[in-house]
Protein backbone atom coordinates (compact mmCIF):
# COMPACT_ATOMS: atom_id res chain seq x y z
CA UNK A 1 0.00 0.00 0.00
CA UNK A 2 1.22 3.73 -0.19
CA UNK A 3 -0.50 6.99 0.08
CA UNK A 4 -0.84 9.11 -3.15
CA UNK A 5 -2.35 12.24 -3.99
CA UNK A 6 -5.79 12.29 -5.60
CA UNK A 7 -4.58 14.69 -8.81
CA UNK A 8 -2.21 11.14 -9.66
CA UNK A 9 -5.75 8.79 -9.16
CA UNK A 10 -8.21 10.77 -10.70
CA UNK A 11 -9.74 13.32 -13.25
CA UNK A 12 -11.60 16.23 -11.37
CA UNK A 13 -14.78 17.73 -13.42
CA UNK A 14 -13.64 16.32 -16.51
CA UNK A 15 -16.74 16.96 -18.63
CA UNK A 16 -19.84 20.05 -18.62
CA UNK A 17 -22.25 21.43 -20.53
CA UNK A 18 -20.76 22.64 -23.81
CA UNK A 19 -23.34 23.90 -26.91
CA UNK A 20 -24.11 20.65 -28.67
CA UNK A 21 -25.56 19.29 -25.43
CA UNK A 22 -28.07 17.36 -27.25
CA UNK A 23 -31.31 17.35 -24.41
CA UNK A 24 -33.85 20.72 -23.72
CA UNK A 25 -34.25 19.18 -20.40
CA UNK A 26 -32.35 17.97 -17.66
CA UNK A 27 -32.62 15.48 -14.55
CA UNK A 28 -30.97 18.36 -12.02
CA UNK A 29 -29.09 17.56 -8.85
CA UNK A 30 -28.10 20.51 -6.70
CA UNK A 31 -26.05 20.38 -3.42
CA UNK A 32 -29.32 20.33 -1.22
CA UNK A 33 -30.31 16.87 -3.31
CA UNK A 34 -27.57 14.79 -1.81
CA UNK A 35 -26.79 13.23 1.57
CA UNK A 36 -24.46 11.09 2.80
CA UNK A 37 -23.92 8.42 -0.02
CA UNK A 38 -27.40 8.86 -1.28
CA UNK A 39 -29.72 11.00 -3.35
CA UNK A 40 -32.62 12.78 -2.16
CA UNK A 41 -34.42 13.92 -5.64
CA UNK A 42 -33.51 15.56 -8.85
CA UNK A 43 -35.17 17.99 -10.37
CA UNK A 44 -36.48 17.25 -14.27
CA UNK A 45 -36.23 21.41 -15.78
CA UNK A 46 -35.64 22.91 -19.15
CA UNK A 47 -32.33 23.45 -19.97
CA UNK A 48 -32.90 27.05 -20.88
CA UNK A 49 -34.40 27.79 -17.46
CA UNK A 50 -31.70 25.54 -15.70
CA UNK A 51 -29.85 28.05 -13.06
CA UNK A 52 -25.95 29.18 -14.18
CA UNK A 53 -24.46 26.18 -11.92
CA UNK A 54 -25.93 23.61 -13.77
CA UNK A 55 -23.10 22.38 -15.38
CA UNK A 56 -21.09 19.06 -14.96
CA UNK A 57 -22.05 16.11 -16.42
CA UNK A 58 -21.48 12.38 -14.90
CA UNK A 59 -21.47 9.05 -15.53
CA UNK A 60 -21.27 5.48 -14.11
CA UNK A 61 -18.80 5.23 -11.54
CA UNK A 62 -17.88 8.57 -10.85
CA UNK A 63 -18.10 9.91 -7.41
CA UNK A 64 -19.18 13.70 -6.89
CA UNK A 65 -18.62 15.45 -3.20
CA UNK A 66 -19.78 19.20 -2.12
CA UNK A 67 -17.40 21.45 -2.23
CA UNK A 68 -19.62 23.97 0.36
CA UNK A 69 -19.28 22.77 4.05
CA UNK A 70 -17.64 19.72 3.57
CA UNK A 71 -18.15 18.55 7.07
CA UNK A 72 -21.72 17.71 6.27
CA UNK A 73 -19.96 15.07 4.42
CA UNK A 74 -22.39 15.32 1.31
CA UNK A 75 -21.38 12.67 -1.17
CA UNK A 76 -22.55 9.73 -3.57
CA UNK A 77 -21.68 7.04 -5.89
CA UNK A 78 -23.67 7.83 -9.37
CA UNK A 79 -24.71 4.44 -10.67
CA UNK A 80 -25.96 4.17 -14.61
CA UNK A 81 -27.34 7.12 -14.13
CA UNK A 82 -29.70 9.11 -16.92
CA UNK A 83 -27.86 10.64 -20.01
CA UNK A 84 -29.43 13.74 -19.29
CA UNK A 85 -28.50 14.03 -15.37
CA UNK A 86 -26.47 17.59 -15.00
CA UNK A 87 -24.93 18.34 -11.24
CA UNK A 88 -24.43 21.38 -9.28
CA UNK A 89 -21.09 22.81 -9.64
CA UNK A 90 -21.13 22.76 -6.10
CA UNK A 91 -20.09 19.21 -6.66
CA UNK A 92 -16.26 18.46 -7.87
CA UNK A 93 -16.90 15.07 -10.00
CA UNK A 94 -14.36 12.39 -9.43
CA UNK A 95 -13.47 10.40 -12.05
CA UNK A 96 -11.29 7.02 -11.86
CA UNK A 97 -8.24 7.11 -13.55
CA UNK A 98 -7.11 3.54 -15.05
CA UNK A 99 -5.82 1.24 -11.98
CA UNK A 100 -8.25 2.97 -9.57
CA UNK A 101 -10.90 1.02 -8.75
CA UNK A 102 -13.71 3.28 -8.76
CA UNK A 103 -16.12 2.19 -6.12
CA UNK A 104 -12.62 2.04 -3.83
CA UNK A 105 -11.95 5.60 -4.76
CA UNK A 106 -15.57 6.75 -3.46
CA UNK A 107 -14.80 4.45 0.00
CA UNK A 108 -11.55 5.89 0.43
CA UNK A 109 -12.44 9.79 -0.28
CA UNK A 110 -15.82 9.09 2.05
CA UNK A 111 -13.56 8.00 4.78
CA UNK A 112 -13.85 10.50 7.91
CA UNK A 113 -10.12 11.28 7.93
CA UNK A 114 -10.48 12.84 3.93
CA UNK A 115 -13.40 14.83 5.10
CA UNK A 116 -11.01 15.98 7.81
CA UNK A 117 -8.40 17.03 5.83
CA UNK A 118 -11.05 19.01 3.56
CA UNK A 119 -12.76 20.76 6.63
CA UNK A 120 -9.05 22.06 7.89
CA UNK A 121 -8.96 23.37 4.06
CA UNK A 122 -11.78 24.62 3.60
CA UNK A 123 -11.81 28.59 3.00
CA UNK A 124 -13.95 31.14 4.54
CA UNK A 125 -15.86 31.55 7.73
CA UNK A 126 -19.15 31.87 7.05
CA UNK A 127 -19.37 29.90 3.79
CA UNK A 128 -16.70 27.29 3.85
CA UNK A 129 -15.83 25.71 0.71
CA UNK A 130 -12.60 23.81 -0.89
CA UNK A 131 -11.56 24.45 -4.39
CA UNK A 132 -10.52 21.88 -7.64
CA UNK A 133 -6.83 22.20 -6.00
CA UNK A 134 -7.62 20.88 -2.57
CA UNK A 135 -9.42 18.67 -3.57
CA UNK A 136 -6.25 16.88 -5.75
CA UNK A 137 -3.57 17.67 -2.93
CA UNK A 138 -5.86 15.31 -0.72
CA UNK A 139 -4.18 11.74 0.15
CA UNK A 140 -5.28 8.63 0.18
CA UNK A 141 -4.11 4.85 0.74
CA UNK A 142 -4.00 3.25 -2.76
CA UNK A 143 -3.28 -0.21 -2.93
CA UNK A 144 -3.10 -3.17 -5.67
CA UNK A 145 -5.90 -3.68 -7.71
CA UNK A 146 -7.41 -6.94 -6.61
CA UNK A 147 -7.02 -5.34 -2.58
CA UNK A 148 -8.84 -2.30 -4.03
CA UNK A 149 -11.44 -4.48 -5.79
CA UNK A 150 -12.01 -6.56 -2.38
CA UNK A 151 -12.54 -3.85 -0.02
CA UNK A 152 -14.91 -2.21 -2.33
CA UNK A 153 -16.91 -5.62 -2.76
CA UNK A 154 -16.85 -6.43 1.24
CA UNK A 155 -17.90 -2.38 1.52
CA UNK A 156 -20.39 -2.15 -1.28
CA UNK A 157 -21.96 -5.21 0.57
CA UNK A 158 -23.34 -2.98 3.11
CA UNK A 159 -24.01 -0.04 0.93
CA UNK A 160 -26.57 -2.50 -0.95
CA UNK A 161 -28.28 -3.56 1.81
CA UNK A 162 -28.25 0.39 2.82
CA UNK A 163 -29.81 1.09 -0.45
CA UNK A 164 -32.58 -1.65 0.14
CA UNK A 165 -33.96 -0.65 3.29
CA UNK A 166 -34.06 3.31 2.25
CA UNK A 167 -35.98 1.98 -0.46
CA UNK A 168 -37.96 0.23 1.58
CA UNK A 169 -38.46 3.33 3.72
CA UNK A 170 -39.59 5.74 0.32
CA UNK A 171 -41.48 3.03 -0.20
CA UNK A 172 -43.80 3.01 2.54
CA UNK A 173 -43.79 6.55 2.71
CA UNK A 174 -45.04 6.74 -1.08
CA UNK A 175 -47.89 4.52 0.10
CA UNK A 176 -49.20 6.12 2.95
CA UNK A 177 -49.02 9.36 1.08
CA UNK A 178 -51.37 7.42 -1.61
CA UNK A 179 -53.96 6.13 0.40
CA UNK A 180 -54.17 10.03 2.38
CA UNK A 181 -54.69 11.09 -1.04
CA UNK A 182 -57.20 8.66 -1.90
CA UNK A 183 -59.24 8.95 1.32
CA UNK A 184 -59.12 12.21 2.15
CA UNK A 185 -58.22 14.37 -0.74
CA UNK A 186 -60.32 12.31 -3.15
CA UNK A 187 -62.50 11.17 -1.06
CA UNK A 188 -62.66 7.80 -2.27
CA UNK A 189 -62.30 6.07 1.54
CA UNK A 190 -64.23 2.85 1.83
CA UNK A 191 -67.57 3.35 1.82
CA UNK A 192 -67.46 6.76 -0.16
CA UNK A 193 -69.95 5.30 -2.59
CA UNK A 194 -72.93 5.51 -0.07
CA UNK A 195 -72.08 8.74 1.63
CA UNK A 196 -73.96 11.84 1.03
CA UNK A 197 -71.83 15.22 0.67
CA UNK A 198 -72.67 18.50 1.70
CA UNK A 199 -71.36 22.03 1.35
CA UNK A 200 -68.60 23.00 3.92
CA UNK A 201 -65.91 26.15 4.52
CA UNK A 202 -63.55 23.93 2.37
CA UNK A 203 -66.04 22.93 -0.41
CA UNK A 204 -67.84 19.82 -0.96
CA UNK A 205 -67.47 17.31 1.92
CA UNK A 206 -68.84 13.89 3.21
CA UNK A 207 -71.74 13.98 5.95
CA UNK A 208 -70.72 13.99 8.99
CA UNK A 209 -67.22 15.38 8.69
CA UNK A 210 -65.97 18.54 9.82
CA UNK A 211 -63.90 21.28 8.98
CA UNK A 212 -61.83 22.32 11.84
CA UNK A 213 -58.75 24.33 12.41
CA UNK A 214 -55.25 22.57 13.08
CA UNK A 215 -55.32 23.10 16.51
CA UNK A 216 -57.95 21.57 17.31
CA UNK A 217 -56.08 17.77 16.76
CA UNK A 218 -52.60 18.81 17.06
CA UNK A 219 -51.05 20.49 19.79
CA UNK A 220 -47.47 22.45 19.76
CA UNK A 221 -45.42 20.93 22.62
CA UNK A 222 -42.91 23.56 24.15
CA UNK A 223 -41.09 21.57 26.68
CA UNK A 224 -38.04 23.35 27.01
CA UNK A 225 -34.30 22.26 28.39
CA UNK A 226 -31.03 22.47 29.02
CA UNK A 227 -27.92 21.01 27.90
CA UNK A 228 -27.01 18.43 30.21
CA UNK A 229 -26.95 15.08 32.24
CA UNK A 230 -30.42 14.46 31.95
CA UNK A 231 -30.35 14.21 28.34
CA UNK A 232 -28.13 11.47 28.01
CA UNK A 233 -30.25 9.17 27.15
CA UNK A 234 -32.10 11.21 24.35
CA UNK A 235 -30.24 12.23 20.82
CA UNK A 236 -29.94 15.53 19.77
CA UNK A 237 -32.21 16.65 15.86
CA UNK A 238 -31.83 19.67 14.88
CA UNK A 239 -32.99 20.86 11.82
CA UNK A 240 -30.45 20.76 9.60
CA UNK A 241 -30.24 16.83 10.16
CA UNK A 242 -33.99 16.62 8.70
CA UNK A 243 -34.02 15.62 5.14
CA UNK A 244 -36.09 17.26 3.03
CA UNK A 245 -39.24 15.20 1.60
CA UNK A 246 -38.09 12.28 3.33
CA UNK A 247 -39.03 10.46 6.69
CA UNK A 248 -36.36 9.16 8.33
CA UNK A 249 -33.52 9.44 6.40
CA UNK A 250 -31.70 11.44 9.01
CA UNK A 251 -28.61 11.44 11.07
CA UNK A 252 -28.84 12.53 15.08
CA UNK A 253 -25.68 14.71 16.65
CA UNK A 254 -23.99 15.38 19.96
CA UNK A 255 -26.19 17.36 22.49
CA UNK A 256 -23.67 18.84 23.62
CA UNK A 257 -22.66 21.20 20.88
CA UNK A 258 -26.33 23.04 21.19
CA UNK A 259 -26.46 25.56 24.73
CA UNK A 260 -29.74 26.80 24.28
CA UNK A 261 -33.16 27.02 22.69
CA UNK A 262 -33.45 23.12 23.04
CA UNK A 263 -36.94 21.71 23.01
CA UNK A 264 -37.84 17.42 23.94
CA UNK A 265 -39.61 15.36 22.15
CA UNK A 266 -40.50 12.04 22.59
CA UNK A 267 -41.34 8.95 20.65
CA UNK A 268 -43.77 9.49 17.43
CA UNK A 269 -44.29 13.28 18.48
CA UNK A 270 -43.90 14.87 14.60
CA UNK A 271 -41.16 17.66 14.22
CA UNK A 272 -42.13 20.09 11.90
CA UNK A 273 -39.22 22.32 10.77
CA UNK A 274 -40.54 25.52 11.12
CA UNK A 275 -37.02 27.66 9.68
CA UNK A 276 -37.54 27.89 5.81
CA UNK A 277 -40.87 25.85 6.12
CA UNK A 278 -40.48 25.51 2.26
CA UNK A 279 -37.81 23.15 2.79
CA UNK A 280 -40.26 20.34 3.56
CA UNK A 281 -38.79 18.66 6.70
CA UNK A 282 -41.75 17.18 7.95
CA UNK A 283 -41.35 13.50 10.32
CA UNK A 284 -42.83 11.19 12.96
CA UNK A 285 -39.54 11.11 15.37
CA UNK A 286 -38.12 7.32 15.93
CA UNK A 287 -36.63 7.86 19.72
CA UNK A 288 -36.50 10.28 22.15
CA UNK A 289 -35.03 12.84 21.71
CA UNK A 290 -33.92 16.64 21.91
CA UNK A 291 -34.32 19.55 19.08
CA UNK A 292 -33.92 23.49 18.94
CA UNK A 293 -36.92 25.95 18.53
CA UNK A 294 -36.47 25.92 14.55
CA UNK A 295 -38.57 22.64 15.13
CA UNK A 296 -42.00 22.68 15.81
CA UNK A 297 -42.53 19.54 17.99
CA UNK A 298 -46.08 18.93 17.44
CA UNK A 299 -48.65 15.98 19.12
CA UNK A 300 -52.09 14.74 18.13
CA UNK A 301 -54.71 15.81 21.11
CA UNK A 302 -55.57 11.55 20.43
CA UNK A 303 -53.37 8.99 19.61
CA UNK A 304 -55.46 7.73 17.26
CA UNK A 305 -55.17 10.45 15.54
CA UNK A 306 -51.28 10.29 14.95
CA UNK A 307 -51.26 8.95 11.18
CA UNK A 308 -53.81 11.53 10.12
CA UNK A 309 -52.28 14.24 11.84
CA UNK A 310 -48.74 12.90 10.44
CA UNK A 311 -49.97 12.82 7.07
CA UNK A 312 -52.20 16.04 7.32
CA UNK A 313 -48.85 18.09 8.18
CA UNK A 314 -46.25 15.81 5.53
CA UNK A 315 -49.13 17.54 2.57
CA UNK A 316 -47.92 19.75 0.79
CA UNK A 317 -50.29 22.23 1.25
CA UNK A 318 -49.59 22.16 4.52
CA UNK A 319 -46.09 23.03 4.58
CA UNK A 320 -47.30 25.95 1.52
CA UNK A 321 -49.33 27.62 4.42
CA UNK A 322 -47.14 27.45 6.77
CA UNK A 323 -44.26 29.12 4.75
CA UNK A 324 -46.89 31.52 3.66
CA UNK A 325 -47.76 32.50 7.30
CA UNK A 326 -43.88 32.95 8.10
CA UNK A 327 -42.00 35.89 9.36
CA UNK A 328 -38.84 37.50 8.47
CA UNK A 329 -37.54 37.78 5.47
CA UNK A 330 -33.50 36.72 5.80
CA UNK A 331 -34.54 33.84 6.93
CA UNK A 332 -38.58 32.95 7.49
CA UNK A 333 -39.69 31.07 10.45
CA UNK A 334 -43.54 29.61 10.56
CA UNK A 335 -45.38 30.63 13.42
CA UNK A 336 -47.82 28.08 15.55
CA UNK A 337 -50.08 30.69 17.14
CA UNK A 338 -52.03 32.60 14.38
CA UNK A 339 -50.35 31.14 11.82
CA UNK A 340 -49.98 27.18 11.08
CA UNK A 341 -52.41 26.60 14.22
CA UNK A 342 -55.00 28.54 12.67
CA UNK A 343 -55.33 26.66 8.92
CA UNK A 344 -58.41 24.75 8.40
CA UNK A 345 -58.42 20.66 7.77
CA UNK A 346 -61.11 18.69 7.23
CA UNK A 347 -61.43 16.57 10.51
CA UNK A 348 -63.04 12.65 9.15
CA UNK A 349 -65.70 10.75 10.94
CA UNK A 350 -64.39 8.92 13.76
CA UNK A 351 -65.11 5.58 12.08
CA UNK A 352 -63.04 6.41 9.07
CA UNK A 353 -60.42 8.20 11.35
CA UNK A 354 -60.24 4.74 13.18
CA UNK A 355 -60.10 2.62 9.82
CA UNK A 356 -57.31 5.03 8.74
CA UNK A 357 -54.95 4.52 12.00
CA UNK A 358 -55.43 0.87 11.41
CA UNK A 359 -53.90 0.56 8.05
CA UNK A 360 -51.19 3.51 8.01
CA UNK A 361 -50.12 2.90 11.86
CA UNK A 362 -48.60 -0.67 10.94
CA UNK A 363 -46.64 1.32 7.95
CA UNK A 364 -45.11 3.73 9.83
CA UNK A 365 -44.11 1.28 12.98
CA UNK A 366 -42.01 -0.89 9.91
CA UNK A 367 -40.49 2.44 8.59
CA UNK A 368 -39.24 3.23 12.08
CA UNK A 369 -38.21 -0.16 12.44
CA UNK A 370 -36.44 0.06 9.49
CA UNK A 371 -34.86 3.05 10.17
CA UNK A 372 -32.90 1.29 13.19
CA UNK A 373 -31.83 -1.29 11.00
CA UNK A 374 -30.02 1.36 8.48
CA UNK A 375 -28.40 2.93 11.33
CA UNK A 376 -26.96 -0.50 12.35
CA UNK A 377 -26.09 -1.20 9.04
CA UNK A 378 -24.07 2.48 8.81
CA UNK A 379 -22.90 2.47 11.78
CA UNK A 380 -21.30 -0.96 10.82
CA UNK A 381 -19.54 0.05 7.74
CA UNK A 382 -18.42 3.16 9.07
CA UNK A 383 -16.75 1.22 11.51
CA UNK A 384 -15.45 -0.92 9.08
CA UNK A 385 -14.43 1.24 6.22
CA UNK A 386 -11.34 3.35 7.69
CA UNK A 387 -9.75 -0.45 9.00
CA UNK A 388 -10.06 -1.67 5.52
CA UNK A 389 -8.49 1.26 3.76
CA UNK A 390 -5.85 1.69 6.25
CA UNK A 391 -4.69 -1.98 6.04
CA UNK A 392 -5.42 -2.26 9.85
CA UNK A 393 -8.00 -5.26 8.70
CA UNK A 394 -6.09 -7.26 6.13
CA UNK A 395 -8.47 -8.32 3.49
CA UNK A 396 -6.53 -11.01 1.42
CA UNK A 397 -8.71 -14.06 3.14
CA UNK A 398 -11.10 -11.90 4.72
CA UNK A 399 -14.90 -13.26 4.10
CA UNK A 400 -17.71 -11.18 6.04
CA UNK A 401 -20.93 -11.80 6.04
CA UNK A 402 -23.07 -9.62 7.10
CA UNK A 403 -26.94 -10.98 6.90
CA UNK A 404 -26.82 -10.90 10.32
CA UNK A 405 -26.08 -6.83 11.07
CA UNK A 406 -29.54 -6.27 9.46
CA UNK A 407 -30.64 -6.80 12.96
Amino acid sequence: MEVRALKELVEVNPETIRKNYPYDKIEYIDIKSVGSGYLIETKLIPLSKAPSRARRLIKDGDTILSTVRPNRRSFLYIKKPKSNVVVSTGFAVLRAKEGVDPRYLYYAITDQRFTDYLTLSAKGAAYPAVDTEIIKRGKIPIWPIDIQQKIASILSAYDDLIENNTRRIQILEEMAQLIYREWFVNFRFPGYEKVRFVNSKLGKIPEGWEVVKLEDIIENVKEKTEAGEHLKNREYLPIDCIPRKSFLLLESQDYTHAKSSLILFNRKDILFGNMRSYFHKVIIAPFDGVTRTTCFVLRPRNKNYLSYAYLTLFNEKTVSYSAQHSKGSTIPYAVWEGGLAEMKIIMPSRKIIDAFEKIISPILEISINTFFKLRNLRTARDLLLPKLISGEIDVSNLDIDIRNQEQ
